[in-house]
């Protein structure tokens, strides 16, 4: 039996405008070098005929796939400069919530998806195009304060943050979030849409795992 090539499908939610929230799972292409709605892969020659939905185990099987899944074949060793020259959408795998440029301030405290998050929230206008990031103080702001600056929007709280494209290598990602003393970055796409957010722990973690093993690390449940 062929090794299984089992590529990853994320969620993506954003909080709309009304309060309401959206979601899209999407998978990243390697053919195309960029993510697209997992729905696409039902019609395509190299999924199609293995095309699951991802209730399963949240994965596609992708006969273009570079990198098997763990545990199909033996372990084989992997140059760690070829590991970190693989594109950044391929380390993504947690899900990515983002928050609409026109959403009322007021509406922040109120938002479910937005309440306890740990860490800054990708903003992005009606398109889905990265607009800057919705820092964590704001967010406590907003829920000490409901009824301050009835007239503002998130747009408003917005706070510039640098961002990779999910073509670009690891090693891009490493040295933007080195240079800039990050822990994580947005990930947009060749549209910058927001695809993704990139921690620096997962994208060590991924180039080790492949660097080791030649293989995609193991699918496990991840926190978002």
């Amino acid at each position: 039996m062929p090794p299984r090539h089992a590529a990853p499908v994320r969620k993506r939610l954003t909080v709309l405008k009304d309060g309401t929230t959206e979601s899209c799972e999407i998978v990243f292409c390697e053919a195309e070098l960029k993510s697209v709605p997992v729905s696409r892969c039902a019609a395509c020659p190299f999924a199609g005929s293995t095309f699951r939905e991802t209730a399963r185990d949240g994965t596609v099987d992708c006969g273009l796939s570079i990198l098997p899944d763990a545990g199909n074949i033996a372990d084989a060793n992997f140059p760690p400069a070829v590991a970190a020259a693989l594109p950044v959408g391929l380390a993504l795998r947690r899900p990515v919530l983002c928050v609409e440029d026109n959403l009322p301030w007021v509406e922040v405290s109120r938002a479910p998806t937005l309440a306890g998050s740990q860490s800054a929230v990708p903003i992005v206008d009606h398109g889905g195009g990265f607009v800057g990031v919705l820092p964590v103080s704001a967010m406590d702001l907003a829920s000490q304060n409901e009824t301050a600056d009835i007239l503002a929007s998130v747009a408003d709280r917005a706070v510039s943050a640098a961002w990779v494209r999910e073509s670009e290598s690891l090693s891009d990602a490493f040295v933007t979030m080195g240079v800039r003393h990050l822990r994580e970055v947005t990930v947009v796409g060749d549209e910058f849409q927001v695809v993704g957010v990139l921690r620096d722990v997962d994208a060590l973690r991924f180039v080790a795992h492949v660097a080791r093993t030649g293989k995609r690390p193991a699918l496990m449940p991840v926190a978002a």
